[in-house]
């Protein structure tokens, strides 16, 4: 019984050693995972961008996270605001858009991501147009070209351009949720095909020690049969 104790023992050690492990890991990947409350561009300035061959006005910010994931993030907040996206050489756009609630002003939107790198070395750049709804910016010339930049400086253009760095964070998080969703799901499809192995396990153990107790049975009445007849030769000597 001892050797069966000390199995039991070790046993037991093993598992609060790999629960610490585990526990251990879960800890570091918490705090590897934590989203950011707001990802806030880490340049804001005003200058250009090629719009269909002109030259055009544009607000421009850059954001060290990658280019997909802050169109994602623009379609959204565009979307929250009550927009609709399109698309057109290069450029999203929308159409009589109200840029933010503190002002009852609508304007055009255009604007592109561009970007470069990956992961943590990623870094993108919003290029942002802003226009009267309707005006047809490609006609834009001399000083008409400020229509952007009186746009860009109004109360709810400023408090759009504020709100992108909360709205990545936000995106960033639902990202980060469905991330770890996804990988609770593989956790868990692991977790039960490792049960099922150990139920498989556990039953080829069962009919195992079954086996061997109809082996240790088939022993002895083979002993005692091997006993009996080296008995009957001994009988025989005997008589002889």
């Amino acid at each position: 019984m001892t050797p069966f104790c000390f199995n039991i023992v070790e046993i037991n050690l093993l598992n609060m050693k790999t629960a610490l492990f585990l526990l251990a890991i879960g800890l570091t990947m918490f705090t590897g995972i934590q989203a950011q409350n707001s990802i806030e561009p880490t340049r804001k300035y005003e200058g250009s961008v090629e719009y269909q061959k002109t030259k055009q006005p544009a607000t421009i910010l850059e954001f060290n996270y990658p280019e997909k994931d802050v169109e994602n993030a623009l379609e959204d907040y565009v979307q929250k605001q009550g927009g609709k996206v399109k698309s057109n050489k290069g450029f999203y756009y929308v159409k009589s858009l109200r840029l933010h609630n503190r002002e009852n002003r609508y304007f055009d939107v255009y604007y592109k991501v561009t970007g470069s790198g990956k992961g943590d070395n990623a870094r993108s750049t919003v290029y942002l147009i802003l226009a009267e709804p309707g005006e047809d910016i490609l006609l834009r010339a001399g000083s008409s070209s400020n229509g952007h930049a009186g746009a860009a400086a109004s109360v709810g253009a400023v408090s759009f351009f504020d709100g992108i760095g909360s709205e990545l964070g936000e995106y960033d998080l639902n990202k980060k949720i469905i991330e770890q969703e996804e990988a609770v799901q593989k956790a868990d499809r692991n977790l039960t095909s490792l049960d099922k192995k150990r139920q498989s396990l556990e039953k080829e153990l069962d009919d195992l020690r079954k086996e061997i107790e109809t082996q240790r049975g088939d022993l002895e009445i083979q002993n005692t049969l091997l006993a009996q007849l080296k008995e009957q030769k001994e009988k025989k000597k005997k008589k002889n």
